[in-house]
């Protein structure tokens, strides 16, 4: 889960009911109420099919992701943030963002391509 979280681009996923953004060039909590909103409504309608709705707000938590990074880029402080992170997860939390890292992949080249 880790290696696949490093190579794709910054979202915003829930663990635990808390929200994190976590992508190749970051790691970090979502504190913005607005933004961990959009992951909702974007769940919402994806599981509604609802697919004019569920591509603006991928491309709104994409866009928060990228607004949220931090400078200077420093990857083994990613790195290490993102596996303690994923090591404290309970097992419903590791399976809820396996669907929602599997989500992201599909449809990524799909709203991004």
């Amino acid at each position: 889960m880790l290696e696949r979280l490093l190579k794709q681009p910054g979202f915003i996923y829930e663990i635990d009911g808390n929200y994190y953004f976590l992508g190749k060039w970051i790691c970090k909590e979502s504190l913005d109420v607005n933004a961990n909103d959009f992951v909702f409504m974007y769940q919402m309608c994806r599981r509604s099919h609802e697919e004019p709705d569920t591509n603006m707000y991928f491309q709104k938590i994409r866009a928060c992701s990228d607004f949220a990074l931090e400078i200077p880029y420093n990857p083994v402080k990613i790195r290490t943030d993102m596996e303690h992170i994923l090591a404290n997860m309970s097992d419903f939390a590791k399976t809820s963002l396996e669907r929602q890292i599997q989500n992201f992949e599909e449809d990524l080249p799909k709203y991004c391509g």
